[in-house]
């Protein structure tokens, strides 16, 4: 149960990154705070197959997650 008078913690950072060989490999991707969420611009390879996402966010109490999708979307 949550405590009424305890303040939720917020965004530190986050780390995304892309795979275009099913997880095999990474490369960052660059985040920018933008009012109250984040951007991404994620440049799609040239030949024709998926892009999997893996994200880690951090916040202010220290606490962290990372999500990883596989596959997110189709290219070609």
């Amino acid at each position: 149960m949550r405590n009424p008078g305890a303040r939720e913690a917020a965004v530190k950072s986050i780390k995304l990154e892309f795979s275009t060989d099913d997880g095999a490999t990474w490369q960052p991707v660059k985040t920018q705070a933008a009012g109250s969420g984040w951007t991404a611009r994620i440049a799609n390879p040239g030949s024709p197959g998926f892009v999997s996402l893996r994200a880690t966010v951090e916040d202010t109490a220290g606490d962290d997650v990372t999500q990883t999708v596989n596959r997110a979307y189709a290219v070609g």
